[in-house]
Order: structure tokens, then sequence, then C-alpha cells
């Protein structure tokens, strides 16, 4: 089953964006490294075949959309739903399964060295992923392989408005984004509030609460978030608020002489609008669920608002 985000948008604060599409390399969707992308290969242009459960009904794959279409176009045909090939390549289970052909590797692995071969490529006949689709999908593999929401699915939360009744639409989802350092710029050493942004530093640092926020959802560690301008607003379980300034590196970072209790109830607010968590986080090491592709029910990043 798709995890549901854990921040929801509300919607009178800051409208949300349009569902960003898929998981995209670095460089941009349609940039070809090699200058000759190849339109009848483009993945943009292949539909998945939805997978069916028992009763013939569609299920969540857990891959993101730009990874499905890709499998599409160059997979499917041997490595569908009832595969002819030895493994099925259509859900994030097959995909992070080991390889039947090599056990030091996954199945999307051993995809990805196969489609960069040039002595037993994948697939073997008929067209060739093209240099941008090979470098979408060698960044998933790269980020470890995060799940994401499969082409035409949209997050389960609600838009709120500023009345408190929900919106007729279903919001789209926000963590559906590409690996990317939004800011590009990375911590190059030094002890201040500033370093290692993204990285979880309770336990070497004596933080209360501490975490960093992202334009995004899935940035590398070390990489700055936010350049400030926002707070993050915390309500323990004794109804106590502290609000937590963003640095310049996108980190918040909260070492009072009393603690604030948890489990806690955050909300990231800027003058653009406010992202609140759906439910209640159990401690405050923030980036210890909010990583780079998600842990213990999150799906990525804190993003701002």
């Amino acid at each position: 089953m798709r995890r549901l985000s854990p921040f929801l948008i509300l919607a009178g604060a800051v409208a949300t964006s349009a569902l960003v599409g898929c998981f995209v390399a670095p460089g941009g969707e349609g940039d070809d490294p090699d200058g000759a992308a190849d339109p009848s290969s483009d993945p943009t242009s292949n539909d998945p075949t939805p997978v069916l459960d028992d009763a013939g009904q569609p299920i969540a794959t857990g891959i993101p959309c730009d990874i499905e279409k890709i499998l599409a176009a160059h997979c499917s045909s041997c490595h569908g739903a009832k595969p002819s090939a030895p493994s099925r390549l259509v859900t994030f289970a097959d995909l992070t399964a080991t390889s039947v052909s090599d056990k030091t590797k996954t199945e999307a692995e051993e995809a990805l060295a196969r489609m960069e071969s040039t002595t037993s490529p994948m697939p073997p006949s008929g067209t060739k992923p093209t240099a941008q689709e090979i470098a979408t999908f060698k960044a998933w593999v790269a980020a470890s392989t995060p799940m994401g929401v499969e082409c035409g699915a949209t997050d389960a939360g609600a838009h709120v408005s500023d009345a408190g009744t929900k919106d007729a639409a279903p919001a789209p989802n926000p963590y559906n984004t590409p690996l990317v350092c939004t800011s590009k710029k990375t911590w190059s050493g030094g002890y201040s509030s500033t370093m290692h942004p993204g990285v979880a530093c309770i336990g070497c640092h004596s933080f209360n609460i501490a975490g960093t926020v992202y334009p995004t959802a899935h940035e590398p560690d070390n990489c700055d978030g936010v350049a400030g301008g926002m707070n993050v607003v915390v309500t323990d379980a004794h109804n106590k608020t502290a609000t937590i300034a963003v640095n310049s590196a996108g980190n918040f970072l909260y070492a009072p002489s009393t603690k604030l209790v948890a489990p806690f109830t955050v909300k990231v607010v800027s003058s653009k609008g406010t992202r609140v968590m759906a439910g209640k986080a159990p401690n405050g090491n923030c980036n210890s669920c909010h990583t780079v592709k998600g842990a213990s029910s999150a799906p990525g990043r804190i993003m701002a608002p």
C-alpha cells in the first residue's frame, strides 16, 4: 500500500503546484546527454499497462512514474506482469528483489547494468533506451531506488480551506519530485549551525528538536535547504509551543533548558503559507525520518510551504 504524506497543505494559505510528473534525472526531463533523443522511445509516450489484482482491479506499483514508463517502453514485453523472462519488473518489490541472474545485485541494479551493457544489452533487440532514459534510471538506482507515485496516481491527502472544510478534489502529491540539490550549495565543513543539512544530528548533539527544511521532497544529505525566511512551530504533549527559526542552510535547532515533551505537533510557517504535519512526530530528531527517500512512513524531506 502506498504511504500517505505526513504533511498536508493548507490550500487557503498556499496554492499547491501541479503534480510533478515523475522521477527525473539531474539535467532535466528531455535533456539527452548525447543530443540525439529518439522520440519513438521517449518514456512519456508510453503509458504503462496497469497491474491488476486477482479481482481485476489496478494495484499501485510503488515505482516513480518515469521509471514505470521506461520499463513499459523497453522491458515489459518480456518482464511484464506475466513474464516470459525469468524475472518480473513491474512493482517496487520486483525491482528491489535480489536479481535471479546476479545475487550481488537487485533486479533494478541488474536492469541498469544490462541497459548500459554493450555486449549483453537490455533489451536484446528493438528500440534501445535513450541516454536520457538510462540517466533517469541510473539516478533512481543511485538514490537507493526510492518508492514513488506511479503514473496517474495522486496523494490521498485533502486540501483544507481557511474555513476548515475539505475541497472536493484530492491534493496532488507534492512529494513526487526528482532527486536534486535545489540550492546547488553543499556543506563544505566547519562546525556551526549550518553544518550537515539533511543529516540526523541528535545523538551527536544535545538538541531537543532539530531538522532541515527543503524546497522539494528528495534532496541529498549535506545539500543546503531553504535559506531562512520561515519558522518551524512545535507544540508538545503538554501544549507548550516553541517557534524555531530556519537558518540560512535550512536547519532548525532547538536546545532549551527545559525540553519539550514528545509527541509533537509540527508545522512549517512562512509568508507563502503553512505546511502541517498530519500525524504527530514521535521525537525531535526530524532528519532521522525525513531522509532523502523517507523512512518510518515519511515520504521524504520536510518541505517548505
